[in-house]
């Protein structure tokens, strides 16, 4: 079952802020829930991280094991990444490829996340519906962390 999504997110800070949030790898998967145990792979010829994460969709709860490889980095502007992944006994599998694009607004900067994500297994087995409503639930939380990361930095940055 292939996943598509886009979303869009305003974001109160400069353009070179969420940049440096965005490359700053344990920060940034931090504030994306159900995320864990990420770590630098030793690849020479890519940027590339092991991760792990868990989530229950419908009746179903999974760890599954990933492999994140960037494959593109325009900064302040872009990345993209391909991503790899399975549970530990191979009955969920999942591969595709997302980018975050970041524009600078009057208001601060605008993200644009999309990913194509193909899932196979015992979990494609739910359907689209429940899969992207949980996806949707996931951002929705990923968007107040991130929000409030800037919130805190500009209130920190104006008691200084």
């Amino acid at each position: 079952m292939l996943l598509k999504m886009a979303e869009e997110l305003p974001l109160n800070a400069p353009i070179d802020q969420v940049w440096k949030l965005l490359r700053d790898t344990p920060r940034f998967a931090g504030l994306l829930p159900g995320v864990g145990d990420v770590v630098a792979l030793n690849d020479a010829s890519h940027e590339a991280y092991a991760a792990k994460v868990s989530e229950k969709i419908g009746p179903f709860k999974i760890t599954m094991n990933l492999e994140v490889r960037v494959t593109e980095s325009v900064e302040p502007s872009l990345l993209k990444a391909s991503l790899k992944g399975a549970d530990s006994i191979g009955l969920n599998r999942m591969t595709g490829s997302m980018q975050v694009a970041l524009s600078a607004v009057p208001a601060g900067t605008q993200m644009h996340f999309e990913a194509s994500i193909e899932v196979l297994g015992k979990l494609a087995t739910l359907g689209a519906v429940p899969i992207r409503r949980r996806t949707t639930q996931v951002f929705s939380e990923f968007a107040k962390n991130i929000q409030a990361q800037f919130a805190r930095e500009t209130s920190s940055d104006s008691n200084s």
